[in-house]
């Protein structure tokens, strides 16, 4: 049965000027829990003609000039008329190019400006968050949302330097405290690793996916595991301790809730068993259909190696759509277990 892609995008200037399409030569959205940042490219004609509802057709027009810096976009697409908003933000930078690139970023193109000296003597993260989010500008009433189920984490002395603007004093703490922190639209999130869970998405290898060779099956006793565990007390200083393999491959992980190195080391072992496990990592390619994004679990069923039903993080998902097809590029992560 022949289906027809579909691409429909909204553009509103600040001044509450609407323009839409659904024909462009290709748009290319990237998301992932691993940045705080997400991006869209769209690639049209460096001209066209503009046909407005009433039928009113314009002569021959640059297409870059119909865009600004800061205009919000939304981007849907889909099949027929199972059409979905995959992406919404706002036009970040245009490049004269042909064809021309429109740069698009998601919600925390509301926090590029630059924030003052600020310091916290005794606060948590959800404070600091409440406060970077405060700063975000507002497209025509639309703002930046904090999640509800920001996590507890004491924060001591905690200084935002001068000249960062808000994205980058989300990606200090990020790094800091070895935290996940993304959008999800205007939601904002941060917590430990793999914090949401939107739902699963089934996938059937050979079944609706159309490529799988970058998806490796790995055993167990083949994955070899240093994993340094650090845990951030509430005085920002830290306790650290490794278990795994010495020679291993070395995994990073932030804790916040041992009590001494050994309770550390156990809560380190736990969480090393999600990434010591006979199955599948890497990326898998699917059509626009089934939906997915970071996030959500994946359920693989694959029955050359007799698998079905195990499930795993979605970490990043790469969407592309133009003149050749759509499909997505879906990154797995390590397991997840049914009550995570």
């Amino acid at each position: 049965m022949y289906v027809k892609n579909r691409c429909h995008i909204t553009v509103i200037s600040p001044d509450g000027n609407r323009t839409e399409f659904d024909a462009v030569e290709s748009v290319t959205i990237s998301k992932s829990i691993d940045t705080v940042t997400s991006s869209a490219v769209i690639r049209m004609p460096a001209s066209a003609v503009l046909v407005y509802k009433d039928g009113f057709r314009t002569d021959s027009v640059q297409t870059a000039k119909q865009f600004r810096r800061g205009d919000r976009v939304t981007i849907a697409l889909g099949y027929d008329d199972r059409i979905r908003v995959e992406f919404q933000g706002f036009v970040f930078r245009i490049n004269y190019t042909s064809p021309v690139e429109i740069e698009c970023e998601g919600f925390e193109f509301l926090l590029r400006n630059e924030l003052p000296t600020k310091t916290f003597p005794k606060t948590n993260l959800r404070d600091v968050l409440g406060y970077i989010v405060s700063t975000a500008g507002n497209f025509r009433g639309e703002g930046i949302t904090l999640a509800g189920d920001i996590p507890d984490v004491e924060m001591q002395d905690y200084v935002i330097p001068a000249n960062l603007n808000g994205i980058d004093a989300l990606q200090q703490i990020k790094e800091l405290y070895g935290l996940t922190i993304y959008f999800v639209n205007d939601t904002l999130y941060a917590g430990l690793d793999f914090i949401r869970l939107y739902g699963d998405v089934k996938y059937g290898l050979g079944v609706n996916t159309t490529r799988a060779d970058e998806l490796k099956y790995q055993y167990e006793d083949d994955v070899k595991l240093k994993v340094k565990a650090i845990q951030i007390n509430r005085d920002n200083t830290k306790l650290e301790a490794e278990v795994g393999d010495p020679k291993g491959e070395q995994l990073t992980l932030y804790f916040y809730t041992a009590t001494g190195v050994a309770h550390l080391k156990r809560l380190a072992e736990t969480e090393m068993k999600k990434y010591r496990y006979s199955g599948y990592t890497g990326k898998l390619t699917t059509l626009l259909e089934p939906y997915s994004q970071p996030g959500m679990v994946a359920v693989i069923d694959d029955p050359k190696f007799e698998t079905r039903g195990v499930r795993y993080e979605i970490r990043s998902v790469s969407t592309t759509f133009g003149t050749g097809g759509a499909s997505r590029s879906v990154e797995i992560g390590k397991t997840v277990s049914d009550g995570q």
